[in-house]
């Protein structure tokens, strides 16, 4: 099964869990790098960090959006 999943710097993912990443990187041997996202006092913190490969990350988690998108370039 093919998924039009297309992650960037900036993705939030969401699991069937509740579980919240951001994803940091995807390099070239197609693993995805993510922070975990925890609520804190403050707000959205990201503490810890993981890695999966693409194809796994995509059957887990389900995109948010991404933090970046609203951003303009200079």
């Amino acid at each position: 099964m093919m998924y039009d999943f297309q992650l960037a710097r900036g993705t939030v993912c969401k699991d069937p869990t509740g579980l919240r990443v951001r994803v940091e990187a995807v390099d070239i041997y197609d693993y995805v790098h993510f922070s975990i996202i925890y609520r804190g006092d403050s707000g959205e913190v990201g503490a810890e960090s993981g890695q999966m490969s693409h194809m796994a990350f995509v059957h887990r988690f389900s995109q948010l959006g991404n933090i970046f998108a609203d951003r303009k370039g200079a």
